[in-house]
């Protein structure tokens, strides 16, 4: 047997069993999370706030300050943004929502005309209305049959069940704050006592991957937060300019769900063609649809290339069965870190099996799984685009000339 038959022969002997360590690892990583399922939440949610906080508790304590201080003004500056968002929006969420519930037969009528003239329109003749009063009174008899309200009445006898999901929320809130404070005074020493459990032969190594891990899940955190907001800020403008109801609610609801890629576009938009049935005006569903659509054109190919300056790459495939996964598990908690914990296994199992494997260098094998985007600013992709179109002219105008020389050259030989 040859020497590099048999260097090959040992890497991916290397390589499987590092899988099989990994995957062992993963397992008793998801055994881990249902067995003490309680403290996921909080730390999860104070992990979030780490990185949005961390660069600004940095970049003052590289100018001096103690990590104490630059803790605290974050901690307070949040809080003032959350006194704003209290004293100006909330109250108009809170109007929007008592008048959704007080108007929601109204939207289902509303919605029930508005397909019932689309029907009507394209041909079909189905009125939607009778189908809408026979499920009415359908809903009306269950609610009337005894045996449903002895249902009813064991489904809010479960008090105690109420009270332990709103403490398990209370505690998330309470707790997520204070241990994201104590991980960001306490980052560098957590970081030297974390290196200092390594083997010095992996120390660097471990590192390098902790690096890529932190900088991946850092950018999507802080990136996805400030698209969602971004997006939000641009929905709700766009349905209050259009003059819809709810219009308050229907945004910030859509940026949120922005934060879920490929569904969340999706649910927001729906949303708003719901708010514009309500109105029932046909126009104004249509104008919902193209603002929407322009929306998410400007956040795929501006807002989040500017924002989401690192990325993994994960196929679409693969995005939508984590969600579904996640969704299955942990419910829409479960959705929101889905594709954060996709990276982290995909950058972790691929450096353990391109530099084991395919023998490729730390930086070939981060190159291959993390995209770094340097967008350009707009002033230059618009002089780009000026200078290849200008470019384009001339090839034109030069290849006129040519023709015409070409079909001039016979009369020439003359």
């Amino acid at each position: 047997m040859s020497e590099p038959t048999y260097e090959r022969i040992r890497r991916l002997g290397v390589g499987a069993w590092s899988l099989v360590g990994t995957a062992i690892l993963i397992a008793m990583f998801v055994w881990l999370i249902i067995k003490v399922q309680i403290i996921w939440p909080p730390l999860i949610l104070a992990v979030i706030l780490v990185y949005v906080f961390k660069p600004f508790v940095d970049w003052l304590a590289t100018r001096g300050l103690p990590r104490l201080v630059g803790g605290c003004l974050s901690y307070v500056a949040f809080g003032g943004l959350l006194v704003l968002f209290g004293f100006l929006v909330l109250p108009e969420i809170a109007d929007q929502g008592r008048e959704l519930v007080e108007r929601f037969p109204e939207v289902i009528e509303s919605a029930a005309d508005w397909l019932s003239r689309l029907a009507d329109n394209i041909g079909l003749g189905v009125d939607v209305r009778p189908r809408l009063d026979e499920t009415t009174e359908t809903i009306r008899d269950w609610f009337a049959d005894p045996a449903n309200q002895e249902v009813i009445l064991g489904t809010l006898g479960r008090a105690g069940e109420i009270a332990l999901g709103v403490a398990e929320l209370l505690l998330i809130v309470l707790l997520a704050p204070v241990l994201a404070f104590y991980i960001l005074m306490d980052a560098p020493a957590l970081k030297e006592s974390a290196q200092r459990m390594v083997p010095p032969a992996l120390a660097d190594e471990v590192a390098h991957v902790g690096r890529q891990v932190a900088r991946a899940v850092g950018g999507f955190v802080r990136g996805q937060l400030l698209v969602a907001f971004i997006v939000g800020v641009l929905s709700s403008v766009s349905l209050y300019i259009l003059d819809l109801p709810f219009w308050l609610v229907v945004g910030m609801t859509a940026g949120f769900l922005n934060i879920i890629p490929f569904i969340g576009p999706w649910v927001g938009g729906a949303l708003g063609l719901a708010s514009a049935l309500i109105s029932g005006d046909g126009s104004k569903a249509v104008w919902v649809i193209v603002i929407f659509l322009a929306i998410q054109q400007l956040d795929n190919h501006l807002i989040s290339p500017m924002v989401l300056r690192v990325t993994v790459k994960l196929h679409p495939v693969v995005i939508i069965l984590a969600l579904l996964t996640g969704g299955s598990l942990a419910g829409l908690f479960g959705v929101l870190v889905a594709v954060p914990a996709l990276a982290v296994i995909k950058i972790i199992a691929g450096h353990i099996w391109r530099t084991r494997v395919l023998d490729e260098s730390w930086d070939e094998a981060a190159e291959a799984m993390i995209v770094e985007h340097e967008p350009e600013r707009i002033g230059e992709r618009l002089r780009r685009t000026t200078a290849g179109d200008e470019l384009a002219v001339d090839e034109s105008a030069r290849g006129t000339k040519t023709t015409e020389g070409d079909r001039s050259s016979p009369d020439d030989e003359s």
